[in-house]
């Protein structure tokens, strides 16, 4: 299914992808062309491609390369890609971001990664990356390692959180069982469609930012059937990145297994 894979058409050129070609993320697009040949569904087994991507996006972004779209959106829509690459190889089902989903509140909703691709969704998964190095476009920016990775989490995990919520109780409301929990918000959210996860990717800057980091995940996980965190640092030498680990019940890469366990077991 992945063999025409394109990093800007989607998979056949029936969807777009999210990211976008610029000469900083060139090391981005290209991963993303390596992945899909490579057919592999497990990020463990990708990560050194998927940091390698990272660390040379960001040599960018220290040097100018970048510009404040790239900044803002590049490691966010390369993550999103990598995992829909993954999520697809892994489960044997198509998977891409859909727009103009209702939700109780608002009409339309964005979802970064859904399934299936028309009709309604059974799975839906949110992704955000965070944390970038030391660069001239961010004269405010104190901290010589660069803005840590928990910094945004809180905002964006409300955001995320939000949207679940919104498009649950539409499901809910549409087919007639009301519009929202009753009594028991967390049972209420487990057992009304669509199954929904987050998944992080962050550049922590020291323990104390991977304390945070993982703290917010777990806290996600509260709103979502599982989060996923990913995180890293710069190596000894810095000349790289490396994992920094997490606890397993938050790892990227076992909540993504659960995730190809379930759109395999769907139709």
């Amino acid at each position: 299914m992945l063999a025409n894979y394109s990093p800007f058409g989607g998979e056949r050129g029936e969807r777009k992808g999210t990211s976008v070609a610029t000469d900083a993320r060139l090391p981005l697009t290209e991963s993303l062309a390596i992945l899909a040949a490579s057919r592999s569904g497990s990020f463990e087994a990708s990560q050194s491609l998927f940091l390698d991507a990272m660390w040379q996006f960001d040599q960018h972004v220290v040097n100018g390369l970048a510009t404040q779209g790239d900044i803002r959106n590049g490691k966010g829509d390369f993550f999103n890609d990598f995992l829909r690459v993954l999520l697809g190889a892994c489960s044997g089902k198509e998977v891409q971001s859909r727009p103009n989903i209702p939700g109780l509140s608002f009409a339309n909703h964005k979802l970064d990664i859904a399934y299936p691709l028309e009709g309604p969704v059974q799975v839906a998964i949110e992704t955000k990356a965070t944390g970038v190095p030391l660069h001239g476009g961010n004269p405010r920016q104190k901290n010589l390692a660069g803005r840590p990775g928990s910094a945004d989490l809180e905002k964006r995990i409300k955001e995320a959180a939000f949207k679940n919520i919104d498009v649950k109780g539409e499901r809910a409301r549409s087919e007639g069982r009301g519009g929202g929990a009753t009594n028991d918000l967390g049972h209420w959210l487990r057992s009304t469609p669509p199954r929904c996860y987050l998944f992080l990717a962050c550049r922590v800057v020291d323990d104390n930012d991977l304390r945070k980091a993982a703290s917010f995940a777990q806290t996600a996980s509260v709103w979502f059937d599982r989060c996923g965190l990913f995180t890293y640092r710069v190596n000894a030498t810095g000349t790289g990145y490396v994992p920094a680990p997490v606890h397993p019940t938050i790892s990227l890469d076992r909540v993504m297994a659960e995730v190809c366990t379930v759109l395999r077991n769907l139709p």
